[in-house]
């Protein structure tokens, strides 16, 4: 099977990458945004500024479309060339996914496209309300994928900051406050007492991407975050105990919305059971402890 996958360059796609590299049944083909082509097993390298037309002949099967600006690169730039160029990836990915007959697309889409929540409870129907262009450019992208006129199916993924290993950034929240536990520094939050479960990670979001690999799929949106909430504090104390903490936890005032993100739908449409908030926090908790902390 022929996978493409793009965002190789950014943390998350990399991590996936290298998970699926360990399948054997797997040819990867990697976009990079650096001038290099590596072949190496079954894995390929490619250059490719995604701004521009996709002229590559390889067969894919499956893209895996990880690629994006964020706010985080905006430095030097304006929202509206973030949103520009989002749009110009994603319909170079469209066209050539045409051409080219792949069958699949797995787009990451992001909880941005929400913008403001009010909600107790997240699902994927819930009305958006102001969001970011960041979010808007996830929102019409994901309409572009699931379009009927494509050749391809695509699976849209919403899924909130995915919590990795790599400790020289402070995205997603999750990632600054273990920084601030390692450290033994106090620890501000709010809202201790609601339950949380907005994580996910690549480790997960590849075991659902094989599960997608091997079925019949129809376009589709869904939240895909942690299973099982728990009280944030909860959290916290269990990443202080894994570190062997001494940091204080602050409660501060809020008036800010907590909100629990439902995964009901896909569960239901795969019957796929998604790890715990608490295992997922374990075993990336895990991973850094097992390497030697850099932060930036």
């Amino acid at each position: 099977m022929n996978i493409l996958i793009t965002g190789v360059n950014g943390i998350v796609g990399n991590e996936i990458a290298n998970l699926l590299s360990n399948e054997k049944k797997y040819k990867l083909f990697l976009f990079t945004s650096k001038k290099e082509k590596i072949k190496k097993k079954n894995i390929n390298r490619y250059y490719q500024d995604l701004a521009k037309p996709i002229n590559y002949n390889f067969k894919i099967d499956t893209i895996i479309h990880c690629a994006a600006k964020n706010p985080l690169s905006l430095i030097g730039n304006n929202p509206e060339d973030m949103y520009r160029t989002n749009m110009k990836i994603t319909k170079n990915i469209i066209n050539f996914s045409n051409k080219k007959n792949v069958k699949k697309i797995i787009f990451l889409s992001a909880m941005d496209v929400y913008g403001t929540i009010k909600k107790k409870i997240l699902y994927e129907d819930y009305k958006t309300l102001n969001p970011n262009l960041y979010g808007k450019s996830k929102i019409l992208s994901e309409k572009l994928f699931c379009k009927k006129n494509n050749k391809f199916k695509a699976i849209c993924l919403r899924i909130p900051g995915v919590f990795v290993s790599d400790l020289t950034r402070d995205r997603p929240l999750i990632i600054s406050i273990i920084k601030k536990i390692i450290k033994n520094q106090n620890v501000y939050i709010y809202n201790s007492k609601k339950k949380f479960n907005n994580i996910i990670d690549a480790e997960e979001i590849v075991k659902f991407i094989k599960v997608i690999l091997e079925r019949k799929i129809k376009n589709e949106i869904y939240n895909f975050s942690a299973s099982r909430p728990i009280k944030f504090i909860h959290v916290i104390n269990l990443i202080k105990k894994i570190f062997n903490s001494q940091s204080k936890i602050i409660n501060e005032n809020s008036k800010k919305n907590s909100f629990v993100i439902s995964n009901k739908k896909i569960r239901e449409h795969f019957d796929f059971e998604i790890s715990t908030t608490k295992k997922i926090i374990n075993r990336c908790c895990k991973k850094i402890l097992a390497q030697k902390y850099k932060f930036a």
